[in-house]
């Protein structure tokens, strides 16, 4: 299989991961998220990361970038289009909600397509990666679910995108 691919340079005290933006599967708004795979072409060097998608998708493909240090965390809009990177000069329009409970835990569902691909992706900032799901087939709905556990007071970035 082919693959596009694209490099970044972080600097010493970031850490970028990069998704790939799926279109909404039809009757939703959300676009569903592609955690993108990466590797350090110089492996002196780990600022220097190439990110990689398959190609198997002829149009210009959206990205977003998820930047964190320890205290701030930067969300940028791309395209990459031809092996090259685009990336919005402004600050993309982000909307976001703090969940807090004292007493209790909240839960959410999230819903998969077919092809495993879900419309949010949970990241802990002190790792700077992904939250991995644990899969469960829920038989009273007939459909496989994801469940996520979270630590108590520890903060996470919930990263969704929806179509405007």
């Amino acid at each position: 299989m082919e693959e596009k691919s694209f490099t970044i340079i972080d600097s010493p005290e970031m850490c970028t991961m990069a998704f790939r933006i799926n279109k909404p599967e039809e009757g939703t708004s959300y676009c569903t998220l592609q955690k993108l795979d990466y590797s350090f072409p110089e492996p002196e060097n780990v600022l220097k990361k190439t990110f990689y998608l398959d190609a198997s998708n002829e149009e210009d493909e959206s990205i977003v970038l998820l930047t964190i240090n320890k205290e701030k965390a930067f969300l940028n809009a791309a395209v990459l289009k031809d092996e090259q990177l685009s990336i919005t000069k402004e600050p993309t329009d982000v909307s976001f909600k703090v969940l807090y409970s004292a007493d209790s835990s909240e839960y959410k569902d999230l819903r998969y397509t077919p092809n495993f691909k879900r419309p949010i992706s949970i990241i802990d900032p002190e790792m700077a990666d992904e939250v991995r799901p644990t899969l469960y087939y829920d038989e009273d709905a007939n459909m496989v679910k994801a469940k996520i556990k979270l630590q108590p007071n520890k903060s996470y970035i919930a990263l969704e995108i929806k179509q405007m």
